[in-house]
């Protein structure tokens, strides 16, 4: 595609500018333009030399030679600014550069945000610089006063670069606060010795990982850190932190919101949430192309989740999921936890799949105050079982579970007090209807006339 009839004038203008700039004498191709421009550091060579006009008055190049160089430009003075051609001369003559060592934030073109120390405007990661602003190494009182606040919605991924380590940093108050479509944070042990954490994730909604090889952990204030951090999951034992977890959990291993990318225990399953309600549980993170997808996201199968939010079926949609079913493939993880999964799912009717399940360990809360009538655990191994606690409770239309006649929950190590409270329609295949005052886990068994349980033998 070309951009029409351009005057020569124009890309002499332009490699005069570049020529001004880096103090050459260099003659430049209009393809090798973006390149200069991109190159240009501040540095000038001492030796400018300005080349006249040509006698060829005007010609036709490929749109992409000035749209080169305008995200060239763009990528020097970190603006957003749209650029004819006549206008990128001056653009070049105003370049100014940010020298000298800075604690920096790169925003990249991939939407990382880079943060490192260095003398220049470096990226470490190889991305395309988008944007750059200086980080304040004292802190911020708010989310507001982050110099680069404006682009908290941009932000897809965090590195924090090796270089930031030997600064000492006490205070990271707000630095990632509200960064709602971020994934992950790479770099972490490079704040060891930190001490305040205010609200520094607060409100990310999307972040799964917290990257670090180590940590010391210095944190003595830390209000709000991971207020609103639903996805988040260690790697070691698929701890999640609740909305008022302090700065101790900031560590690896047991307990730790940390993940050592060297020693990552999880696993993800993802949910397909379809728009005619169905969702289907899976190993796959494809969706079925030939179904309409309402949503998609991936779970931690080992994940320790504290409440909703984590799931494809959140606050707004969730009261369209009518049916679930578990995918064959979801026999295949050697734990698996189904916590919260589908609480307060209030339209949820249908299930089906649970025999496909295998390694199950806590299922609390995963069918709390849904609308299910029937579940059918036939083929499902209960011999993992660890937590139901309130498991079916709220499920008030719920009359059946059905289980093969061989079921037998674990004789130690597992708990689920008011695992059936208020399913007041359910009743055992051998006649014993619920009451309040059996709703423990125990009643999770084969109703017979010696052992009254909730469950009917199929």
């Amino acid at each position: 595609m070309a951009v029409g009839t351009v005057s020569t004038h124009i890309l002499t203008d332009i490699a005069n500018a570049i020529r001004y700039q880096a103090g050459v004498a260099t003659l430049y191709k209009p393809r090798e333009m973006a390149a200069a421009v991109a190159a240009l550091d501040g540095t000038d060579a001492g030796n400018y030399q300005a080349q006249p006009y040509m006698q060829l008055e005007s010609g036709v190049l490929p749109e992409s030679v000035f749209s080169d160089i305008a995200d060239a430009i763009r990528g020097q003075n970190g603006l957003s600014t749209l650029y004819q051609p006549g206008d990128m001369a001056a653009a070049i003559l105003a370049l100014e550069w940010d020298v000298g060592y800075k604690i920096r934030a790169l925003l990249l073109d991939d939407g990382t945000l880079e943060i490192n120390y260095y003398e220049r405007r470096t990226s470490v990661t190889g991305g395309r610089i988008v944007q750059v602003f200086e980080v304040d190494p004292d802190g911020y009182s708010s989310a507001s006063a982050r110099s680069y606040d404006s682009i908290k919605l941009l932000v897809r991924k965090v590195y924090i670069d090796s270089t930031i380590g030997p600064l000492g940093l006490t205070n990271c108050a707000y630095w990632f606060n509200s960064f709602s479509e971020c994934t992950e944070v790479r770099g972490f042990e490079n704040l060891s010795g930190v001490k305040t954490t205010t609200q520094m994730f607060t409100s990310c909604g999307k972040l799964e990982t917290i990257y670090a090889t180590s940590f010391t952990n210095a944190i003595t204030s830390s209000g709000s850190m991971f207020y609103g951090c639903s996805r988040l999951v260690g790697g070691t034992d698929g701890y999640v932190p609740t909305s008022t977890s302090a700065g101790s959990v900031c560590k690896l291993g047991t307990g730790g919101v940390l993940t050592n990318p060297n020693a990552d225990s999880r696993t993800w399953f993802y949910g397909h949430f379809y728009a005619d309600g169905q969702a289907v549980l899976t190993a796959t993170a494809t969706p079925d192309a030939t179904r309409e997808l309402l949503a998609t996201g991936r779970i931690c199968a080992i994940g320790k989740y504290t409440g909703m939010g984590f799931t494809p079926w959140d606050s707004t949609n969730r009261p369209q999921l009518t049916s679930v079913h578990f995918a064959s493939d979801m026999g295949s993880f050697a734990a698996l936890n189904l916590i919260y999964l589908f609480y307060s799912c209030t339209n949820l009717a249908t299930v089906t799949g649970l025999g496909n399940l295998a390694n199950v360990g806590s299922m609390r809360y995963t069918f709390s105050s849904c609308a299910v009538t029937e579940l059918d655990f036939r083929g499902f191994d209960p011999s993992t079982l660890t937590d139901l606690f309130y498991c079916f409770s709220g499920c008030s239309s719920l009359t059946t579970i059905y289980a093969d006649s061989s079921w037998a929950l674990p004789s130690s190590g597992i708990s689920g007090m008011q695992c059936f409270y208020n399913c007041r329609s359910l009743v055992g295949g051998n006649g014993t209807a619920w009451s309040s005052s059996n709703t423990n886990y125990t009643y999770m068994r084969i109703d017979t006339a010696s052992t009254p349980g909730y469950l009917t033998a199929a």
